[in-house]
């Protein structure tokens, strides 16, 4: 699952058949599903296939690319987060092809933006263990930006990740992720997760359930 932050200028992005985003410096740009995508200032221009301008330094490391010249400078840190299996997950499976998530905004602002500036510092300085931070700084990323994602969904929303807004639902499903061999009954899930509810079923694909 892919991630661009913006360190400095602003880009364009687009996945294919979506129309194109921009992105300012300070906000992270994410694709959960691994979509095949264009970046640049203008998405007009004939674009260059990634192999041909990733550069690997001789001695191992982290990969550079430096491209295009005669405009605006934009400097971008590119990261990922590996999984062992990204299909079938219903986590993933419910994400949109792109989550945008602005490390500006909100209480986790200040030490995200801080802590992504110092991870682009560290990869131009080519610092030794630069590997490993930017690793730790991808997962606690992920974390935060699909956290925001999830407390943003509307109201109406229905659907796995609209029941992760709800603090029993989500403990429940927590619980249900984590024994996936258990056959759970609500009896036991109230026990397990220390609340009692009534489940109530819908003439509709949305269910509630009441603590």
């Amino acid at each position: 699952m892919l991630y661009h932050y913006v360190v400095e200028g602003h880009l364009r992005a687009q996945i294919p058949n979506r129309e194109p985003v921009e992105i300012e410096a300070g906000e992270v740009l994410i694709l959960p599903h691994n979509d095949r995508h264009l970046l640049g200032s203008h998405l007009d221009l004939s674009p260059v296939p990634s192999n041909e301008v990733v550069r690997v330094p001789p001695d191992g490391g982290l990969a550079v690319i430096r491209h295009g010249g005669g405009g605006e400078k934009v400097r971008v840190v590119c990261g990922f987060l590996g999984c062992d299996r990204t299909n079938g997950n219903p986590f993933t499976s419910a994400l949109p092809p792109i989550v945008r998530f602005d490390a500006r905004k909100r209480s986790a602002a200040a030490w995200m933006k801080s802590s992504l500036e110092f991870a682009a510092d560290e990869i131009a300085a080519r610092r030794a263990g630069s590997e490993a931070v930017l690793a730790k700084l991808s997962e606690l990323l992920f974390v935060e930006a699909l956290r925001r994602y999830v407390e943003g969904l509307p109201d109406e929303q229905t659907g796995w990740l609209a029941g992760l807004k709800d603090p029993f639902v989500s403990r429940a499903l927590s619980l249900l992720h984590g024994r996936v061999t258990q056959q759970w009954t609500v009896d036991d899930l109230g026990r397990a997760g220390g609340f009692s509810w009534q489940l109530i079923t819908c003439a509709t694909p949305k269910c509630r359930l009441r603590a």
